[in-house]
């Protein structure tokens, strides 16, 4: 960080302490800011004013290494700051009470402020102790509000500035105690030597060792301050009650990571395609998909953390079991996904639902990433319905699974031709499959449809189309010649990490498919849509890709996700012998300390080429704030969050209304229990009032963390239900 140059080369003494404590200082105010800016949504004028003053300020330093003032003083005086100070504390209250209406994010602002205001006035020791706490809560902050792999490069910067910075504020204490400040005052001959240079970070690698030690023993609790997410949900489509034809489409071009699930069940990836189930529809009206049957069921929780999805399974009918391992990033839908036919799922969920279609959801889209298990069996085709045979549904079934507006006399037609010479109702449904997967092309560059029946002109026209119509259309055509039959929603998994030995669920694997019901095998998949052609990809960024991600999926596990119930099967792993543990970290930080390795001693030949510490390090600070930018979406007009905009949805006053009513009759909220579970301490502690209670909170988590403004009739319900509940009775 602040290496010695050989006498025959330097320009210069070498480093002063006093030069050096004021770099180290502003370099773990960088650190703190750029955590800040890559883990927050901030207001963009925020960033840039605050990135200005850093990079002026670091840039004086660097330049004028003579002891004395390196910064140049602003026309203000004491009296000015403070006025300045007291603005900018009136300007967090009106953050906190109108703009941003959350502490963490008005607290955030107002820390860059004091970020930007103490740079300026940095002159005596209590000012760097003061710029020194202001960046390690920054640094603090952005742990709370990311989960990403890149904070692990904020967290060596800041431990490496850290023990710098600790060691210089002691070597320049006797300048202090003299009354002088600590960046005019010199201390005797003090240099950066070789030998304080290779202790110093020495001391931040140990740092750095103890902290990890210090992680994975101490006792792992979900509480905290800073404990909540405020990043952007991945927005998604095609999960809805509702979902227009065409809906999937656009989302098939954006290569977001959406989920990674893990088999271990080697046999299960043999096909190399994992469908993932996640909503079905049983109306389609000529324009649009909804599902007619959207009540919802709560699971049974039969043994903690695992919830029953189906009871049974029907004798000779179920295949071999899949266990997934899925970590879904944090999506503006509630689904849960999992390959069809899911029988339990198990995770920290307090409740999970499923609707008649079979739909597995949570009660409110998570404001995090969230990490479960499901186990499925897929049904397979009993001998009896390879065989032609007679059935009737029921007038309630066949309403749903077997009417539709939009057969057409044409689309009847063609089903019909093409089964013609078939005789048993799966062999009839495997011939509509096939003519379509074969007759068909295709593509997503698919225009708008010119007529009043967009799958009459797929089927009969243009005859290119992508996922939904081939899946809408293979449902009408088996609903006209009798075969119940419904659409399936989720994604198509076929990217797999030799790596890691997962799979990655991309937006762009979205998919549409066919259901449909045998009488004796029940509901089974089909796919009428053919493969489509992958572009081909540079072998080593492609590996390059599946590697990081690897290393972004083990840090999730090793990190993020990390518990207490892992760590007690850690020290038992270590009392009986500690081997697993070993292999265990070793696999898992072996590839991580290989590519630090290659990028240090890439630096480390780089820095041989003598280039200029000035422009070195502006370079890093200005590429982290374009970064930042391009990060963010400031280029792009991506779309903007609560925090950003300073908006409150009114149903965040509604909800403040409830916790201060139900505080009143001793059902407190406290800032360490999460919306969920403070549904679940009403019903124990009120439970006349749960009903109400679970209304308010859902419609506000999907208000303040789903990403869209609630409607006037989901805003009346709330206002409806706040209302019962103030009039509600307590018996205590």
């Amino acid at each position: 960080m602040f290496g010695p140059r050989s006498r025959s080369r330097q320009n210069g003494p070498p480093m002063s302490h006093d030069h050096a404590l004021r770099l180290s200082s502003i370099l773990l105010a960088c650190v703190s800011f750029l955590g800040l800016a890559f883990g927050a949504s901030l207001p963009q004028p925020l960033v840039w004013v605050t990135g200005s003053a850093l990079t002026v300020v670091l840039f004086q330093t660097l330049r004028n290494p003579r002891p004395g003032n390196a910064i140049p003083s602003l026309p203000l005086s004491p009296a000015g700051w403070n006025i300045v100070l007291l603005t900018a504390f009136a300007g967090f209250w009106a953050d906190l009470l109108w703009l941003s209406g959350e502490l963490l994010p008005a607290g955030v602002h107002f820390l860059l402020i004091l970020l930007v205001i103490k740079l300026w006035t940095l002159r005596t020791r209590r000012d760097y102790l003061q710029l020194h706490a202001i960046s390690l809560v920054g640094i603090l902050a952005s742990a709370a509000l990311t989960t990403d792999l890149w904070y692990l490069a904020v967290v060596i910067a800041s431990l490496l500035c850290g023990v710098w910075t600790l060691l210089l504020l002691h070597l320049t204490k006797p300048a202090d105690q003299r009354g002088q400040s600590a960046a005019s005052a010199p201390v005797g001959d003090g240099r950066i030597g070789r030998d304080l240079f290779w202790l110093v970070n020495g001391l931040a690698v140990l740092a750095t060792c103890l902290t990890i030690v210090i992680f994975f023993a101490i006792p792992r609790v979900n509480a905290g301050f800073f404990q909540k997410g405020y990043g952007q949900s991945i927005r998604t489509s095609g999960f809805s009650d509702t979902v227009d034809l065409g809906a999937i489409g656009p989302i098939k071009r954006d290569p977001s990571i959406v989920m990674r699930v893990e088999l271990p069940d080697r046999a299960a990836r043999e096909s190399g395609r994992l469908y993932l189930r996640g909503a079905a529809y049983d109306r389609y009206d000529g324009v649009s998909w909804s599902n007619q049957l959207p009540h919802r069921r709560s699971l049974a929780e039969t043994v903690p953390m695992t919830f029953t999805v189906r009871q049974s399974t029907r004798a000779g009918n179920a295949g071999p079991a899949i266990r997934q391992n899925i970590l879904l990033e944090s999506l503006d839908t509630a689904v849960l996904f999992a390959a069809p036919f899911a029988d339990s799922v198990t995770g920290r969920f307090p409740s999970v639902q499923a609707d008649v279609v079979g739909a597995l959801s949570l009660p409110f889209p998570s404001s995090s990433r969230i990490e479960y298990t499901a186990i499925s069996r897929a049904p397979v085709v009993l001998p009896d319905d390879y065989l032609p045979q007679a059935v009737s549904y029921s007038e309630a079934f066949a309403r749903h699974f077997l009417e539709s507006p939009a057969i057409s006399d044409r689309i009847a037609a063609l089903a019909r031709s093409v089964t013609q010479d078939k005789a048993s109702r799966f062999d009839k449904a495997q011939a509509l499959e096939r003519h379509l997967s074969t007759n068909y092309h295709y593509s997503l560059d698919v225009p708008p449809a010119r007529q009043s029946n967009p799958i009459e002109e797929f089927l009969f026209g243009r005859k290119t189309g992508y996922c939904e119509h081939y899946a809408t259309a293979m449902v009408l055509m088996l609903r006209s010649i009798g075969i119940p039959a419904r659409l399936v929603t989720g994604f198509l998994a076929t990217e797999w990490n030799d790596y890691g030995n997962y799979y990655v669920v991309r937006q762009q694997d979205a998919h549409a498919w066919v259901e449909l019901h045998l009488p004796r095998s029940g509901w089974i998949m089909m796919d009428p849509t053919p493969t489509a052609a992958e572009p081909p990809r540079a072998a080593g960024w492609h590996a390059l890709g599946r590697i990081m991600d690897t290393f972004r999926l083990r840090w999730n596990r090793l990190f993020v996700q990390y518990s207490a119930a892992d760590q007690l099967a850690v020290v038992r792993e270590l009392k009986a012998g500690g081997a697993s543990v070993r292999n265990r970290a070793k696999d898992s930080f072996s590839s991580v300390i290989e590519l630090l390795t290659a990028k240090g001693r890439a630096l480390i030949q780089g820095a041989g080429q003598e280039p200029s510490l000035l422009a070195a390090a502006c370079l890093i600070l200005l590429v982290g704030v374009a970064a930042w930018t391009y990060h963010r979406g400031a280029w792009s007009g991506a779309r903007s969050s609560p925090m950003t905009t300073g908006e409150q949805p009114p149903i965040t006053a509604l909800y403040k209304r409830m916790l201060r009513h139900l505080a009143q009759h001793g059902v407190v909220k406290t800032p360490a229990t999460g919306p969920l579970e403070f549904v679940d301490l009403v019903r124990t502690r009120w439970a006349g009032a749960l009903t109400f209670v679970a209304t308010i909170t859902e419609l506000y988590c999907r208000g303040r963390f789903g990403g869209s403004r609630l409607t006037e009739d989901e805003l009346a319900l709330a206002r409806q239900s706040l209302d019962q509940l103030l009039h509600l009775h307590h018996a205590d």
